[in-house]
């Protein structure tokens, strides 16, 4: 299975932090941009989104849920990593990928991704 990688800019919303991503998904599939929703109540506080995308058929141009690997700038201190899927919010268990980035496996097709507090 041949691999894709996808760029998708997010809206720097998190004071210093790079909110862009990167999408790794099979090269049948294709990742774009989306809409990022308003922050969301959670426990005594907001998630605040700040990247948004959706993975599609590249031929019928069809939302998929396909797994696909995510790749992002780590979080800063005390910050907690959000999907957005099924209307409520889920928290992300991330692994290292190497020089301050973080990474995580997801088959959801068009999740916003968000941080807490």
């Amino acid at each position: 299975m041949a691999t894709a990688k996808y760029t998708i800019k997010g809206n720097d919303k998190i004071p210093n932090y790079k909110s862009e991503l990167e999408v790794d998904v099979d090269d049948k599939y294709e990742a774009y941009s989306k809409p990022i929703p308003d922050p969301t109540p959670f426990e005594d506080g907001f998630i605040t989104w700040f990247n948004a995308f959706g993975v599609r058929e590249k031929a019928a141009r069809k939302d998929a849920n396909v797994t696909y690997k995510v790749v992002l700038q780590a979080l800063p201190a005390r910050k907690r990593l959000f999907v957005l899927y099924d209307g409520k919010p889920h928290e992300i268990k991330t692994q290292s990928a190497g020089r301050g980035k973080v990474k995580f496996t997801l088959d959801v097709g068009d999740p916003p991704i968000g941080a807490y507090p």
